[in-house]
């Protein structure tokens, strides 16, 4: 997780390649209900001036992030999934009758999919990532970057090249992992909770 960032450029070949990734994840009847809008360069400041406007800038604590020459916002499309359960090979299973009878919104599930192998690619080219939420800002984002309404927010992730002169650790990295398993609070709990 990188919080600070170098303002030099992303390759697009390099850039292309983390995004080629990112598509490729499997999603729930081969789908592919997700869409990345992505910022580059000066483009940034579109999300910025949303998300942060000028008169907030100088006291957020992580200035380095506001030099990420790249964010990529990743928005879910859950009618695309109603749509593609109402094809012939899959009406079946009753999916196709609208948001409401699907127990796990997979548009949502997909789309962390799909975020989460962006960072891993890109990390795998050398570069620095960090995932967060639009929260409340999100219908604004829409509007800006020109987003239809009907796509659920999954969140940012801004890569770049990390700064290493510039690592601070955020208050949540004090915190231990949950042991793998042997009590209560296991992560893995083996034939019952």
């Amino acid at each position: 997780m990188t919080r600070s960032f170098l303002a030099d450029q992303v390759p697009v070949d390099t850039l292309d390649r983390v995004l080629d990734c990112a598509r490729r994840v499997p999603s729930a009847g081969n789908t592919q209900g997700f869409d990345f809008v992505v910022l580059e360069g000066t483009e940034t400041s579109l999300y910025w001036d949303v998300t942060l406007p000028l008169g907030r800038r100088e006291k957020f604590r992580w200035q380095g992030l506001l030099r990420a020459p790249v964010l990529v916002t990743v928005w879910a499309d859950a009618d695309a999934y109603v749509r593609r359960y109402s094809e012939p090979d899959k009406t079946g299973s009753g999916l196709g009758d609208g948001i409401e009878a699907w127990a796990t919104p997979y548009w949502v599930v997909d789309g962390g999919f799909a975020a989460m192998t962006m960072q891993l690619a890109a990390i795998n080219e050398g570069l620095g990532v960090l995932f967060f939420g639009m929260f409340n800002f999100a219908p604004k984002l829409a509007e800006v970057l020109g987003v239809p309404s009907s796509r659920v927010p999954i969140g940012t992730i801004a890569l770049g090249w990390p700064d290493e002169a510039d690592q601070e650790l955020g208050r949540s990295t004090s915190i231990d992992r949950r042991p793998l398993e042997g009590d209560i609070a296991s992560v893995v709990h083996r034939g019952h909770w």
